[in-house]
């Protein structure tokens, strides 16, 4: 399920350019490296989900969640 398919991509708000997330596999790159920067605990929930991936459901709510998570703290482009 890693290369589950973002559809739309999301574009995050990203320096020096924005960046494009359009697989499981780099939205858990992503949230990985989020956590090392920022303590939200709705990042670590989601990064529970992402890891836990087994299904198609379970993937499209997994990304549903980022992408509702990253429009609430304004970083998507």
């Amino acid at each position: 399920m890693l290369d589950f398919p973002v559809a739309p991509p999301i574009v995050v708000k990203d320096t020096p350019h924005n960046r494009k997330l359009t697989t499981l596999s780099e939205a858990r790159i992503f949230v990985d490296e989020m956590l090392h920067q920022r303590r939200l605990t709705t990042l670590r929930d989601i990064k529970a989900r992402l890891d836990g991936v087994k299904d198609l459901e379970a993937a499209i709510e997994a990304i549903g969640a980022l992408r509702e998570l990253l429009a609430a703290e304004n970083l998507t482009a």
